[in-house]
């Protein structure tokens, strides 16, 4: 009889009852590609710094050949200037100076050259190729007439900007000082362009003169007729206003060489011919 001494493993366990057993996660069990280091030998180091070194001998070809070829050296420039004096003096820098590469071309030290110019404000300069430089000039605007040694046009910068005969067709308004501004000129002036900004257009052009002799005050006059306005420093516009409209109330005063606007709903009439101060109490209807 045929006794195997060896059974399989089925035969020996109880199929009921089975010992666990170790199995890998899917993830774990993935098989991994060998990453293989690239180690650089020196014939890989010589090739990159022969193609780095070509890489740079091109650029500095092809930059010696822009800086002197022909076609890139400066032949025009374009300005645009509102006032025709100032851009003719602007051209006749540059009229018959071979200004070179137009990539080389020092725009900063253009720019500083014209703006060395009183009337010029600021300039906008871009080169635009191949051979044209665009200059854009933003000119001062004077603001007034403003009275020291001489009579000059001043900006809102408080740049003088040259030297005028006063004319009463000028259309500017005279800033003046009784000690011609030898002192506190920047505080004075920065008051009277307040003054101004604070004016609707239509007064504006009814200032003739601003008088800036009070200590922070500043007195206007409308015209050569008109009494001086003692503003104050502050609410300049509403208070031309309400001169505007008390203009007959006042006229039953007689002329006045001056009105004291600084204080509500209160004026102070100085007569042209008596120099003592006579203060007036308006009603509330007139001073409203």
């Amino acid at each position: 009889m045929a006794v195997n001494l060896n059974p399989s493993i089925k035969h020996k366990l109880n199929p009921f009852i089975s010992q666990p057993y170790f199995r890998r996660d899917a993830e774990q069990t993935r098989s991994h590609r060998i990453k293989r280091k690239i180690k650089l030998g020196p014939k890989h180091i010589i090739i990159s710094f022969l193609l780095i070194g070509g890489l740079f001998f091109l650029v500095q070809k092809a930059y010696l050949f822009l800086i002197t070829w022909d076609r890139l050296e400066v032949d025009r420039i374009e300005i645009r200037c509102a006032k025709p004096g100032l851009k003719n003096s602007i051209q006749g820098i540059f009229q018959g100076k071979k200004l070179g590469n137009l990539l080389l071309l020092d725009i900063g030290g253009m720019q500083e050259i014209i703006k060395s110019y009183t009337w010029v404000r600021d300039v906008h300069m871009k080169k635009i190729f191949p051979s044209t430089v665009y200059i854009e000039i933003t000119e001062r605007v004077p603001i007034a007439i403003i009275k020291k040694d001489r009579f000059y046009l001043i900006d809102r910068d408080g740049v003088l900007l040259e030297e005028v005969q006063l004319a009463e067709n000028s259309g500017l308004p005279l800033i003046a000082d009784s000690s011609g501004f030898e002192k506190d000129f920047e505080d004075k002036f920065e008051l009277a362009l307040n003054c101004l900004e604070n004016l609707t257009p239509e007064q504006k052009r009814m200032i003739k003169t601003i008088d800036m002799s009070k200590y922070r005050c500043v007195s206007v006059k409308l015209n050569q007729n008109s009494p001086w306005l003692i503003l104050g420093e502050s609410d300049f516009s509403n208070k031309i206003r309400e001169y505007m409209d008390k203009r007959l109330y006042f006229a039953k005063f007689g002329e006045l060489q001056s009105i004291n606007m600084r204080f509500k709903d209160r004026f102070i009439l100085t007569p042209e011919k008596n120099l003592s101060n006579k203060q007036i109490s308006l009603p509330e209807k007139e001073g409203s």
